[in-house]
């Protein structure tokens, strides 16, 4: 956190939501009368954030407006800064028409509940009984946006390629790919299975989030000929397939924490061996409240004790 008497530039946020929006309008007119303004106000603001900036953000002519490199760079700056401000403001409308000490928004991809639930929030409760707790459901992809976007204070997920630079990452624990198979399946044989055993095999997987993606890389590196035949988006759907023979199912072990089936058997993948990396995450520039960060420092001491045991 940057030190609260830190000079900041002569900009207010209203200046950084005209050029914003002048940005996604493209239009001086209708830019104009969206914030109900007049056009010499929104032309005078430009002209101040350019002159602070020390370049021109807009090429303006008769036929079209179009952003400048410097205009282009800036752009999703400002519009995480509004994002934040947003969040922000009503994070303090909900504290004062509430009386306390606001919310905690985490965000989560499905497979890491069995983490989270019910320890995490008893002990939030217990230790801040006047803070509410918000969980927002995500695929891995949402979960990254929504943290570098400030809408979530901070969340658990898996670090991949499309981690974004401005987020803070703390390890949780290494999470490995397995199958899921009928027990009566000839591949239920052994415990641990080689992947070129399913390249003959019709494979179910989910068809949001990084999973998939990081499959077909692995197959692509190694030269297997492993493609999904079933993309789905819910984890009863992908047992299902399984238990129907119609398809073998490839998941991160989490995902199977709660899986109590005595017709399906989990199978360890090996040659090569493929894991995702969990990890709670946070934006570096994080704008969250003392009380958020001191939550988010128990939930992480929390995690790392559960993971290492």
């Amino acid at each position: 956190m940057s030190e609260p008497w830190r000079r900041l530039p002569a900009l207010s946020l209203k200046q950084i939501q005209y050029f914003v929006t002048l940005a996604s309008l493209r239009h001086f007119t209708d830019t104009a009368n969206k914030l109900a303004i007049s056009q010499p106000a929104l032309s005078s603001s430009i002209r101040q954030i350019e002159i602070v900036l020390g370049g021109k953000l807009i090429h303006r002519t008769a036929q079209a407006l179009t952003l400048t490199e410097l205009g282009l760079a800036v752009l999703p700056h400002a519009e995480r800064l509004l994002n934040v401000a947003h969040s922000v403001f009503d994070d303090v409308q909900r504290i004062v028409a509430e009386g306390g000490d606001g919310a905690v928004k985490i965000g989560l991809v499905p497979s890491v509940s069995s983490l989270i639930f019910p320890s995490v929030p008893e002990l939030i409760a217990e230790r801040f009984p006047t803070l509410r707790i918000e969980f927002h459901d995500r695929t891995n992809d949402g979960l990254l946006k929504g943290l570098e976007a400030g809408e979530l204070d901070f969340g658990i997920g898996a670090v991949d390629s499309s981690l974004p630079a401005g987020l803070d990452v703390f390890p949780l624990l290494e999470d490995e790919f397995v199958v899921v198979t009928r027990r009566d399946d000839a591949l239920a044989e052994s415990l641990h299975l080689p992947w070129r055993q399913l390249t003959q095999r019709h494979i179910a997987i989910f068809s949001k989030g990084n999973i998939s993606r990081m499959v077909s890389s692995m197959a692509e590196t190694h030269r297997l000929s492993i493609k999904a035949y079933y993309h789905v988006d819910f984890l009863e759907t992908l047992y299902g397939l399984v238990r129907s023979k119609l398809a073998v199912a490839i998941l991160p072990r989490l995902y199977t924490t709660t899986l109590c089936d005595p017709e399906l058997v989990v199978l360890t993948l090996q040659q090569p061996q493929l894991s995702r990396s969990i990890a709670l995450m946070r934006a570096t520039q994080s704008s969250s409240s003392t009380l958020n960060d001191e939550c988010f420092k128990l939930v992480l001491l929390y995690l790392r004790d559960v993971v290492t045991k």
